[in-house]
């Protein structure tokens, strides 16, 4: 490799000599050479960046804890059971409360004092074990005597009447009533029965006089 490059330069060399000669030749006739400058350089003027922007670090979002499956299973037994005591415990208390009406009512007075059907009040007098007050009979002020217990039965009646449609007239057939009776009863309870519309046809009942 070496070799090569020392046989070139030596194929070189007459060139050169007579380059030289020429260049000799040219300045001895008052030429000059002029000797170019190369391109000068300029340093880019200094960037002026803006600090580079922090990130701030995002918190982490913590999870709450899954709830294994069997956790779940659990919460439900317990709000069941929790939702079963809380239905004893109004019972209870219904209870008690009408225990407390038995002692100084009939069940007619329970009737109007609380709004229950007379068959619930009679099913909580025998869960509990308990009796209200005997009915005793009222003559009006024309001396008629009227029963309060049958006065209670004919109310709910008349109530079950109206939630299912039946007019006044059906309801008052239905019970076996009088008008004036009807009226009585509708006042007496507080029962506010329209007097037109069309109802069903009125159930049957045993021929008994009811009131």
């Amino acid at each position: 490799m070496i070799s090569t490059e020392l046989s070139m330069i030596h194929m070189l060399n007459p060139h050169r000599h007579k380059l030289a000669l020429l260049q000799e030749a040219f300045l001895s006739k008052g030429g000059t050479i002029e000797v170019l400058e190369g391109p000068a350089f300029k340093p880019p003027p200094p960037r002026h960046e803006p600090p580079p922007t922090v990130k701030k670090a995002k918190p982490k979002k913590v999870e709450p804890p899954r709830q294994k499956w069997i956790d779940k299973m659990a919460q439900r037994d317990i709000e069941r059971e929790e939702r079963a005591l809380k239905r004893e415990q109004d019972r209870a208390d219904k209870l008690e409360y009408v225990r407390h009406l038995a002692q100084t009512m009939t069940y007619a007075q329970a009737v109007l004092r609380t709004g229950f059907p007379l068959r619930e009040l009679t099913r909580l007098a025998a869960k509990g074990g308990f009796k209200f007050q005997p009915a005793k009979a009222q003559a009006n002020k024309g001396g008629k005597i009227f029963d309060e217990e049958r006065d209670a039965r004919n109310a709910e009646m008349i109530r079950d009447f109206k939630a299912r449609g039946f007019t006044r007239n059906q309801a008052r057939e239905s019970i076996q009533s009088t008008y004036k009776n009807f009226d009585r009863l509708l006042e007496k309870f507080g029962i506010d029965y329209p007097k037109s519309g069309k109802g069903p046809e009125p159930a049957c009942f045993d021929k008994k006089k009811l009131g």
